[in-house]
């Protein structure tokens, strides 16, 4: 729909590339791609004026990938926040904006409450997508919230959606989930990163994942 493409992204570059891009924009130690987004803004001009919905968006876009600042936030993350707050973003309606209704709330309490611990440090659990709206959302926002249990450290969680089965892995500074990942055909950051995988099953490839676990800790690439 246009000729002229610019390409912003923080997971590190893959086999697939968009091709011919006017501008392509790869920052892996970004924490979001709305960080870089606001930097970019800062930097380039004093005379952009942004309005304050569209700071609130982009403030927003930065506390979902950032899980509220706590995973993968720098100097950077606070100044393109501080930019975003003096172009008008409101941190109460950002926070309306990312409220959720019950039934998504109970949803990934069970996902917490049903999750397995497989050799003592990883939160293995499975997300039941029937009637949530996006249920890859809330798996990953359950896989955020078993990094709150004491002695775990990287989570994953299933969910069977669209003919696939979906797998969001998280970590605090343990373990390196992308390199995880990227053994069942995904990849991501070293403390983000997920997967789909096709043809099939929830319990297959749970245990794939744990097979990829014991191979890696025999060589010597995951120490727990």
């Amino acid at each position: 729909m246009t000729d002229n493409i610019v390409v912003f992204d923080h997971h590190r570059q893959g086999a697939e590339q968009i091709e011919g891009p006017l501008l392509s924009y790869i920052e892996p130690y970004a924490s979001s791609t709305c960080e870089m987004i606001a930097e970019t803004l800062h930097y380039y001009s004093e005379d952009i004026q942004i309005k304050p919905t569209e700071a609130d968006t982009i403030y927003a876009g930065i506390l979902i990938d950032t899980n509220n600042f706590m995973t993968k936030t720098g100097v950077r993350t606070f100044e393109a926040a501080a930019y975003l707050r003096r172009c008008g973003a409101d941190v109460a309606r950002v926070r309306k904006l990312l409220r959720e209704d019950m039934r998504t709330y109970k949803a990934r309490a069970e996902i917490v409450r049903h999750a397995e611990v497989y050799r003592n440090v990883f939160a293995i659990s499975v997300c039941e997508s029937t009637d949530l709206e996006s249920p890859t959302v809330v798996s990953a926002q359950a896989a955020n919230e078993l990094l709150n249990i004491v002695g775990i450290k990287a989570s994953f969680v299933l969910t069977a959606y669209n003919n696939k089965i979906y797998v969001s892995s998280r970590s605090i500074d343990e373990i390196d989930v992308q390199l995880i990942m990227e053994r069942l055909g995904g990849g991501g950051h070293l403390h983000i990163a997920g997967t789909q995988i096709e043809n099939s099953t929830v319990p297959e490839v749970k245990h794939r994942i744990q097979d990829v676990i014991d191979k890696m800790i025999d060589e010597g690439e995951i120490s727990i």
